[in-house]
């Protein structure tokens, strides 16, 4: 898989037409146990499998596809394909509104414009500033994905956004943490949506050299990235276990019950 710590060590869940599908079973906990296989699954959105997914996503028994994106990212990717029995949440994890600027001079490919904005280790400083306020701003969005989870209908899961990468990143790492697995672990599983098979490729081919360079720290994951997320959920509230008791609303209770749904005996 690439790491150490990527997850699910068959790859049995990977599929052809979702990118970077994936369990997150098997990944170690603290106490020494796993992360339940076939629980809770990560990935790109799912509106274009290959009949053959299809059939996989049934086999999976998914109850529930929590949908990160927001409904421009909707309109542009296409609606999700359910599997048969499962629900549909869409949670959206960004504002449409955010950075509305700098989105229509993209689209315009205003190159000085883009320079300023993304060149000199900007465009990571705007990356790590968005991985941050979204554990802050979308802490209702990220307790109510663990709502829906902990409901009778709630698991199998799969947690996705459009490329399966930032938004879902973080989620996914909430999760692990919740249940107990080491940061070392969780950093792992997030950097294996660089892997060539998982890596994002947008139609970049026909951009300008210098475009391609501005835009790549967009494309990829970067550890400092997510360890900006988890240290915010450290910070903001106090600690870790402030911020899932004032900032989730997720008492001792339903962290418990958690951990007996994705975690081996």
């Amino acid at each position: 898989m690439g790491h150490q710590y990527a997850g699910a060590e068959d790859g049995t869940a990977t599929l052809e037409g979702v990118r970077n599908f994936r369990d997150i079973g098997g990944l170690p906990t603290a106490d020494g146990r796993r992360v339940r296989a076939g629980r809770y699954f990560r990935s790109g959105h799912l509106a274009k499998p290959t009949e053959a997914d299809r059939g996989r996503l049934t086999a999976l028994g998914v109850r529930l596809v929590v949908d990160l994106r927001s409904p421009a990212d909707i309109e542009l990717d296409g609606e999700d394909y359910l599997p048969d029995g499962a629900r549909w949440l869409n949670l959206p994890m960004t504002d449409p509104a955010r950075h509305s600027d700098f989105w229509h001079q993209v689209k315009t490919a205003d190159l000085a414009f883009l320079r300023d904005r993304l060149g000199d280790g900007k465009a990571e400083q705007m990356i790590a500033a968005d991985y941050r306020d979204q554990v802050v701003s979308r802490a209702d969005r990220h307790a109510a994905l663990l709502d829906a989870m902990l409901a009778a209908d709630g698991l199998p899961v799969v947690v996705h956004c459009s490329a399966g990468k930032d938004r879902a990143g973080i989620a996914a790492a909430l999760v692990q943490r919740i249940v107990g697995v080491p940061d070392d672990a969780i950093l792992a599983n997030y950097l294996a949506s660089n892997d060539p098979e998982r890596r994002y490729r947008p139609a970049t081919a026909k951009m300008r050299p210098e475009l391609g360079e501005l835009f790549q720290p967009f494309l990829e994951v970067r550890a400092e990235y997510l360890r900006g997320a988890l240290e915010t959920m450290d910070t903001h509230w106090g600690g870790f276990e402030a911020y899932l008791s004032d900032g989730l609303g997720l008492g001792p209770d339903k962290r418990e019950r958690l951990r007996e749904l994705l975690v081996e005996d």
